[in-house]
């Protein structure tokens, strides 16, 4: 993995999890109804750095998978069942049936594996975990609009063998490069330009609003293996891997709506995911 210079916004002080936070548009909930918003009628037209980092670190769970540790997203709480979005390969290290996943406070619960959803080879599997607390609920992107240039912000937990040395939750700016229509294998579609390190893989990508536009997957330089393999079977070519191989990639949260509806709810996420302007022409790669 290559270590590069990343842009960390500090913590401006600690988070009170938990609670109601109007800046961020999301809300507590009565048990027994699923914590949600509208973004049409509750979405703030601008969100600071500040803000942000604040709410992607209180949506964003570490998810310990054997000797390994990736991050998760928390998208759903029905009564008291929470749902969690992660990636599948976070999950091959554990042991295939439940994970523990540590809050935004610190707690540590045993999340169960959601085995009646096929992802149909997308990079994402679902956990459940139960808790009486109130932890926020992430907000989807409804509808997202992508394009080139557009600033977006990643985060999650890198992982260290010593975890001593764990450096906790990481917050990274930057910006959409390429939007493919041809969609990689397992699902990765949004290149990126942000810094995603081992262990940030499950994490949330979010647009200047703070909603989730996407599921961190795939970091830049990858150590071994061509991963830019098509789901139709064609390969890259070698301008387009070298190209491609400088960004991070995400699984576009549509994706997983797409595949698992009733976790949209109240929203309509009908749609597919929408280009202000055409994808970045790469060579040797037909835009289907």
């Amino acid at each position: 993995m290559a270590w590069s210079f990343q842009i960390i916004v500090a913590s401006i002080g600690s988070l009170l999890i938990g609670l109601s936070v109007e800046i961020f548009y999301l809300s507590t909930f009565p048990q027994g109804e699923v914590q949600e918003t509208n973004p049409e009628q509750t979405l703030p037209a601008e969100i600071s750095a500040e803000q942000l980092h604040q709410l992607a670190e209180s949506i964003t769970v570490k998810v310990l998978s054997g000797e390994n540790w990736g991050s998760g997203i928390i998208i759903q709480k029905k009564g008291q069942t929470y749902t969690v979005v992660t990636n599948n390969h976070v999950l091959i290290f554990g042991n295939g049936s439940s994970y523990p996943v540590q809050t935004p406070d610190g707690q540590i619960y045993t999340a169960n594996l959601v085995k009646t959803i096929d992802f149909d080879g997308n990079d994402l599997g679902l956990l459940q975990f139960q808790s009486d607390k109130n932890y926020t609920i992430a907000s989807l992107a409804d509808s997202s609009i992508l394009a080139v240039d557009q600033e977006v912000f990643a985060a999650g937990f890198p992982f260290e063998a010593d975890e001593s040395k764990a450096r906790g939750f990481v917050f990274t700016i930057g910006k959409v490069e390429l939007v493919i229509n041809k969609v990689l294998v397992g699902g990765y579609q949004i290149g990126y330009s942000n810094e995603i390190q081992k262990g940030m893989s499950g994490g949330p990508l979010l647009n200047s609003k703070g909603q989730v536009i996407g599921i961190n997957s795939m970091h830049k330089y990858p150590l071994w293996g061509n991963p830019y393999v098509f789901q139709d079977g064609s390969v890259a070519s070698e301008a387009m891997r070298q190209e491609m191989s400088q960004l991070s990639w995400a699984v576009p949260i549509q994706t997983l709506l797409t595949q698992a509806p009733q976790f949209a709810d109240r929203n309509n996420f009908s749609e597919r995911i929408n280009l202000r302007k055409p994808p970045k022409y790469i060579p040797g790669v037909s835009q289907d």
